[in-house]
């Protein structure tokens, strides 16, 4: 090759340099150049020879040792004002405000944070980096070292900061800054210090992470305690006899309780000249075991037989702890975008109502009535409808949680960080269950007045069951660092230190095995299962 071919080719390569050295200040891997380059060529090197070397971005280095410049980063102090440009000399108030600058398109991408105080929540997009604890009494802004902060304290019911992915494949950065989490305040309300989301990156140095205690969960109402559940319908008298040729019986009793069901005393046996009818059954039908049937009583001649009680209604099933009976991969709750959630005690189930009492049954008359009267004897009392069951006692809700990082499918690395949370809350404990009802009173037998002759009574309604007590809610759990399907790395230098797990609340009947809930989880890492929360 002439030396003229060579020449070319150096010239070239100068070109090429020259091209490159006019990109953005941020600098990057491959070719990246300034609208007022006119001339581009290829960055290609030549076969057998080593491409011209990129030049260093000026805002290229560490916030350890880098000052802070204007144009590489957006500036925010509380002495500053959110109108301003966000420089050095004029910098922003909210930590809110320098993000959205330093994410706009071609924004520098960081924000220089003075070692403040800021009383605000901030969701930081993919690719933004806060380099916190800046000393703003120098020139320089320079990092005031590794016991200054940058602190985002929001206060109760805000997760001081979120980061999200904004743009594929690119990485946020959080240096020098002291997340706190205030405590919980809402029953089964968790304290959150720092939120991923899915698709994020984030790295978290040389910083503090901090989470209150999680809020205790609310004790599960109980029943009314005052009063029973609704007695039942008395049963109906029977008619007396020699006022008609045939003597109806008493008619059926019912009761209807508050949730529609309903339970009827048997009717009451006929009366007539020469034998009485029987007494029909109570309903609903006496549930299993019962040592009371509810059957009606028989009529005849001159003679009969009383209703029988009605079975009792069943009690309500206690309600279980939340967590009981679960395997520890799913028994500390689930993970979804929006924090946390345990699991609270069941209800207690309502207690079933009682079985209506068995109708009496009627006799004959048999020449007991005057001759000039009519003959027909008198009818049988009907049975009293049963008992309302008790309201079943609500569980108690679980514990809120203390976290210092839930990272939700996606990317976090910590280094020269602690990460320290709070106590879980404490489970509330489940209600307790109502008395159901007493059965309603036997139906009178008729008679033949101002004689001993008669019929017979209707039975008893069964009492209404008691209610169910509700279970004690799931302690609340005390965890570093939370994640579902998350790649977590945790350097070395990266500690973290949990509080008490919240004990599971009482259940309403706590001699039940299985009525208190379960105590919450301490740990460094835990992996959750994702709670998929449906939209609206």
């Amino acid at each position: 090759m002439g030396t003229r071919g060579r020449q070319g080719r150096g010239t070239l390569r100068s070109i090429a340099a020259i091209a490159l050295g006019c990109g953005s200040a941020a600098g990057g891997a491959g070719c990246s150049y300034a609208e007022d380059c006119t001339t581009t060529y290829s960055c290609e090197p030549l076969p057998g020879e080593t491409p011209p070397a990129l030049p260093a971005s000026p805002c290229d280095g560490d916030p350890v040792t880098s000052p802070a410049k204007d144009g590489c980063g957006v500036f925010v102090a509380l002495r500053g004002d959110d109108a301003s440009d966000g420089t050095r000399e004029a910098p922003v108030r909210t930590l809110r405000r320098a993000v959205e600058k330093a994410s706009e398109p071609g924004g520098p991408r960081r924000v220089y944070a003075c070692a403040e105080d800021f009383e605000e929540a901030v969701t930081l997009p993919s690719g933004v980096a806060i380099w916190g604890g800046r000393d703003c009494a120098t020139e320089a802004w320079a990092w005031g070292g590794k016991d200054r902060f940058t602190e985002i304290a929001p206060g109760p019911e805000l997760v001081p900061l979120v980061v999200e992915a904004r743009q594929a494949s690119m990485t946020s950065a959080v240096f020098g800054v002291r997340l706190v989490a205030a405590d919980a305040v809402r029953p089964s309300e968790s304290s959150i210090a720092m939120i991923v989301r899915e698709g994020a990156a984030v790295d978290v140095v040389s910083s503090e992470i901090l989470a209150g205690n999680g809020a205790d969960g609310a004790n599960g109402e109980s029943a009314p305690q005052a009063w029973r559940a609704l007695d039942g319908a008395p049963g109906h008298p029977g008619a007396p006899g020699c006022l008609a040729d045939w003597t109806e019986g008493a008619p059926p009793a019912m009761t209807v309780c508050e949730d529609g069901t309903t339970s009827i005393g048997g009717a009451g046996g006929d009366g007539a000249v020469t034998a009485g009818g029987d007494g029909g059954p109570g309903a609903p039908a006496p549930g299993p075991g019962s040592m009371e049937d509810g059957e009606g009583g028989t009529g005849g001649p001159m003679t009969c037989t009383a209703g029988e009680r009605g079975g009792a209604g069943e009690a309500g099933a206690h309600g279980v702890g939340g967590g009981t009976g679960v395997d520890d991969r799913l028994k500390y709750g689930s993970i979804s975008a929006r924090g946390w959630q345990g699991f609270s005690g069941r209800d207690g189930q309502n207690g079933g109502i009682g079985q209506g009492g068995g109708g009496a049954g009627g006799v004959g008359t048999n020449g007991q009535c005057r001759p000039v009267d009519p003959q027909g004897g008198p009818s049988g009392g009907s049975g009293g409808g049963g008992g309302c069951g008790g309201r079943g006692g609500r569980g108690g809700g679980y514990g809120g949680g203390s976290f210092g990082i839930i990272a939700l499918h996606a990317h976090v690395m910590v280094d020269k960080t602690e990460i320290i949370t709070g106590d879980g809350g404490r489970g509330g404990n489940g209600g307790q269950g109502q008395e159901g009802g007493w059965g309603g009173g036997e139906g009178a037998r008729g008679t033949i007045p101002g004689t001993g002759y008669r019929a017979c009574e209707g039975g008893v309604g069964g009492d209404g069951g008691k209610g169910g007590d509700g279970g004690g809610g799931l302690g609340g759990v005390s965890i570093a660092v939370a994640r579902v399907d998350s790649s977590v790395h945790l350097t070395e230098s990266a500690f973290g230190r949990t509080g008490a797990p919240g004990t599971g609340g009482l259940g309403g009947n706590p001699t039940e095995d299985t009525a208190s809930g379960e105590s919450g989880k301490a740990a460094t890492l835990w992996d959750f299962p994702e709670l998929i929360v449906p939209p609206g």
